[in-house]
């Protein structure tokens, strides 16, 4: 059985309506995005277990991402040597593989080119993938997906109501799931919203109250409502040290 590692996806070097890249959307503690995301992937997965995290070459980045080792994924592994990659590992590693399109087919975008660097690092790995899109996303709602996932090869938060509501960048992706994505991908249909669908995945909502786990940050005016709204709300969160970034700031 493999591994369950926990991904965190980078959007890249394409700004937001703010103008500003989503992972380095600064906090209500001034912290960029991408670390609070660290942190809630960390309460769920606590050390010595490797947290990952998809990054664009293109991707601004800070001193603290810069300080990170990469994880090449160049070469296969068994599911025993999989295993044996979890001794020694860093806190947090870079993937940051890119699987160039055939010629004549669309490109495709971070969250499927994040998933597929994690299939090509470990394609035995559950990968429970958290996106930049949801700033208030706290450790419970990563835990509500490992509570209700069940034997589909997908499990994701619903995005909206209707077909394909699946969101790709809040869920369990496994082996079977992401092989699919890679076969679509060589077919020329990149979108993992898609792969999840014609899987039949699964897909859960947030408990009644919650619904705030999955506001999003688009605009000014929405990114400042969202981080007055964490203040009142509180992170919830004890500090993860960022060493390198504090240091830089």
């Amino acid at each position: 059985m493999g591994a369950t590692r926990p991904l965190l996806l980078v959007s890249g070097s394409g700004s937001t309506r703010t103008g500003i890249p989503k992972h380095l959307l600064g906090m209500f503690d001034g912290a960029p995005l991408y670390q609070r995301q660290l942190e809630v992937l960390r309460h769920v997965f606590p050390e010595p277990q490797t947290i990952y995290m998809f990054l664009p070459p293109d991707a601004e980045t800070d001193a603290y991402l810069d300080s990170l080792p990469s994880g090449s994924g160049d070469t296969d592994r068994t599911p025993e040597s999989s295993q044996e990659m979890d001794e020694k590992q860093p806190p947090v590693k870079l993937l940051r593989h890119i699987t160039p399109s055939k010629p004549g087919h669309p490109p495709a975008g971070p969250a499927t080119q994040g998933l597929l660097a994690a299939y090509k690092y470990d394609p035995w790995a559950n990968w429970v993938v958290v996106g930049c899109n949801y700033p208030l996303l706290p450790p419970d709602a990563v835990l509500h997906l490992v509570a209700n996932r069940d034997a589909a090869p997908v499990t994701c938060f619903r995005l909206f109501e209707g077909v394909g509501g699946y969101e790709p960048l809040l869920g369990i992706w496994a082996p079977a799931a992401l092989s699919r994505l890679a076969e679509r991908f060589a077919r020329g249909h990149p979108c993992p919203r898609e792969a999840a669908r014609e899987l039949d995945g699964l897909v859960i909502d947030a408990p009644p109250g919650c619904e705030w786990w999955l506001a999003e940050s688009g605009t000014v005016e929405d990114f400042v409502a969202v981080v007055e709204e964490e203040k009142k709300l509180g992170s919830g969160l004890e500090p993860v040290a960022f060493e390198a970034a504090r240091e830089a700031a």
